[in-house]
């Protein structure tokens, strides 16, 4: 991916490996923002946990959840995030590049995604196994929901099926199965992104229209699928973005309405939780507030590559660092998490995920990246690779028979039609 820049006479693209890396920054962001949400939800008390309650107001939980600091525990509302940057990452070689190799595209796309999860898989059965996942919590809550006390093998096989399986053993794997989908159904997105490219805000609010249908009917592809296609509209019109970026960075008030607009973003993005903890109370509005979730994370997106501040922040070296370990650290740190909680079940509730879990899931993530995630990128380029030739080996030759026949037949046409 590439970066923007912002102002006159500066390139707006700034590459660091071919990759957006403020994007990789953002990512990595959010996937903190995913740890901590899951280190508190082996809290029972903690508001939007399963089965959890709602805080008195006034109390720590309180002010964690339905203020701006739920920002740092926003977990549901940062997988979005993560699904609008697959939307431009994925989408953008497809638009950009003439001639896609689409059968390179989905093995290498496949084993991009399938060996990091299938090893998550075999580290989680791990952690599983190595304490009893009894839980003393009331049936319900996440602790109780997200434990495994009667682990088999059988488990290991539903975890790897991402589209009809069960992630009981390793949580976070059930917005990987969107992830899979939106990646099959990556030419139908890229054609309806192309097909508003000119009324690219009709195509931004059908898809928060549909989002808010989704949460409405409680219909997962409806609720997360429209984020991707939000990604797949700005990766078509990331041009335009960097082009009003550049005219914005021009102007004295540049930085007053990037910092508006960041700040607008991230209360748009927690929004059902600044309303407070009676928000499903009021008719529509939790739906609505929900729906406008995924234009919330474009609007992070586009301030994060266009206000030259920020950019720098998110391309520092520390929050690169957790942008590359990102895509690892939400596969293994759930697994981590709930052992941690047993494994210090008679401290305070925060010793076990927090003192010991979250430092333990970040050693094991870069461990992972190294030893799995980085080699699953050699492989599918590889495995791309070898399917792209063997196509070209088996249908290629019939093809350019096709290409010559055709070629002979247009001078004969040709002399025909004067005579």
């Amino acid at each position: 991916m590439t970066g923007t820049a912002g102002n006159v006479g500066e390139k707006t693209r700034h590459a660091t490996g071919g990759r957006l890396a403020a994007l990789d920054g953002l990512r990595g962001v959010a996937a903190v923002v995913v740890l901590l949400h899951h280190a508190m939800y082996t809290n029972p008390d903690f508001p939007g946990a399963p089965g959890g309650g709602t805080a008195p107001t006034g109390s720590p939980m309180w002010w964690i959840s339905y203020t701006p600091l739920k920002l740092f525990t926003a977990g549901v509302e940062a997988v979005v995030v993560f699904f609008v940057l697959s939307g431009l990452v994925v989408t953008l070689p497809v638009i950009r590049k003439r001639g896609f190799d689409w059968v390179a595209y989905f093995p290498r796309r496949a084993v991009r995604l399938l060996v990091p999860v299938m090893a998550s898989v075999l580290l989680a059965a791990v952690w599983v196994m190595a304490i009893p996942q009894v839980s003393t919590q009331p049936k319900g809550t996440w602790l109780s929901n997200s434990s495994t006390p009667d682990f088999g093998w059988e488990y290991i096989v539903k975890a790897w099926d991402l589209l009809g399986g069960d992630g009981q053993i390793n949580n976070p794997l059930w917005s990987l199965r969107w992830e899979l989908v939106f990646s099959l159904a990556l030419p139908i997105f890229a054609v309806l992104a192309l097909a508003v490219r000119k009324w690219w805000i009709g195509g931004l609010l059908g898809a928060c229209a549909l989002t808010y249908l989704g949460v409405h009917a409680g219909s997962g592809e409806l609720q997360y699928l429209p984020a991707f296609f939000v990604g797949a509209v700005l990766a078509v019109r990331l041009d335009a973005v960097r082009n009003v970026a550049d005219r914005i960075n021009m102007h004295w008030y540049r930085h007053p309405l990037w910092a508006g607009l960041t700040i607008g973003s991230l209360l748009l993005l927690i929004a059902p939780w600044l309303v407070g903890p009676n928000v499903g109370d009021i008719t529509e509005l939790d739906p609505i507030l929900k729906g406008m979730v995924p234009l919330a994370a474009a609007g992070l997106v586009v301030v994060v590559l266009g206000w030259k501040p920020l950019r720098a922040l998110f391309e520092s070296r520390p929050v690169q660092f957790s942008g590359t370990i990102s895509f690892s650290l939400y596969l293994v740190h759930v697994p981590i998490l709930i052992f941690s909680t047993y494994l210090f079940a008679d401290a305070a509730w925060f010793v076990g995920p927090f003192l010991f879990g979250i430092p333990v899931a970040v050693l094991v993530a870069v461990g992972f990246t190294w030893l799995i995630e980085k080699r699953s990128h050699g492989w599918s380029k590889s495995v791309g690779a070898w399917a792209s030739d063997r196509y070209r080996t088996w249908f290629g030759r019939e093809e350019e028979q096709a290409e010559e026949a055709a070629h002979d037949r247009r001078p004969q046409e040709a002399t025909q039609r004067s005579a």
